[in-house]
């Protein structure tokens, strides 16, 4: 298996890693289903719940980033990521202000604010600012996740911060976002930071796609690491999941 990838041409097997994140559990677990689905036994207080929790990983995206970004060698592989990095500080191109204004969301609602303000927005909204005694379960996600791009070289803390998060997060959200829609009154400007990730990141994980390809081709060894990478931060994703279900299911 490993001799037919290191013969096949750099796209084809940064596609077959990416088809394998996107068959992940993590994006296809049964606390996202619930979730989506109101299944869950109180649906409106595990959304609350998820956001508390959530918010103690999104909120270190950037540390995240700058980690992955300390770790690439090449200017303008750096440079991509530093793109991104400003698009999470709110700078948002007029070309993808004008694709936002098609699905209806409105510029103002997101060129200029921060991320994590729009998070924090939606947190206010939805009611998670009075959940009480939450944090740990997604303060271990980030601490496992930021020791991983600590620990890795090049080829997996892109694999981690490329394949395993950003080209997958719109199939995590999307869910998340059904739920919202189906067990909450929120407006859409409330939970716009969902729509933005979901429909905008497809650029940033394309363009981390790209990186990635350059890197297979100068060495295909490093196809391996960015696999490794790629799986442990899906893994420590479905972890999370797994935890917030037996928190909601056995509380």
């Amino acid at each position: 298996m490993l001799f037919v990838m290191n013969v096949l041409p750099p796209p084809s097997r940064v596609a077959m890693l990416l088809g394998e994140a996107e068959s992940h559990r993590a994006l296809h677990h049964p606390y996202l289903k619930a979730l989506s689905e109101g299944t869950l036994p109180d649906p409106l207080g595990a959304l609350r719940r998820f956001t508390a929790e959530y918010a103690v990983y999104t909120k270190s995206f950037q540390n995240y980033l700058l980690l992955c970004m300390s770790k690439l060698e090449a200017q303008e592989h750096r440079s991509i990521l530093l793109e991104n990095l400003c698009e999470e500080s709110g700078m948002v191109e007029e070309d993808e202000l004008a694709q936002l204004a098609q699905m209806g969301i409105q510029p103002e609602w997101v060129q200029g604010v921060p991320h994590p303000e729009m998070f924090a927005h939606f947190r206010k909204a939805i009611g998670a600012d009075d959940v009480r005694d939450t944090g740990e379960i997604a303060q271990d996600w980030k601490e496992l996740f930021i020791a991983q791009l600590t620990q890795a070289g090049p080829a997996e803390a892109l694999g981690a911060l490329g394949l395993g998060t950003e080209s997958i997060v719109k199939h995590f959200y999307r869910p998340l976002i059904q739920a919202i829609r189906n067990h909450t009154d929120l407006s859409r400007r409330d939970y716009v930071f969902f729509e933005l990730h979901a429909e905008l990141d497809d650029e940033h994980g394309e363009l981390m796609l790209n990186i990635a390809s350059e890197l297979m081709e100068a060495d295909p060894a490093n196809c391996g690491a960015m696999r490794r990478g790629m799986n442990k931060a899906l893994g420590l994703r479905s972890l999370f999941c797994d935890r917030m279900l037996d928190m909601e299911l056995n509380s």
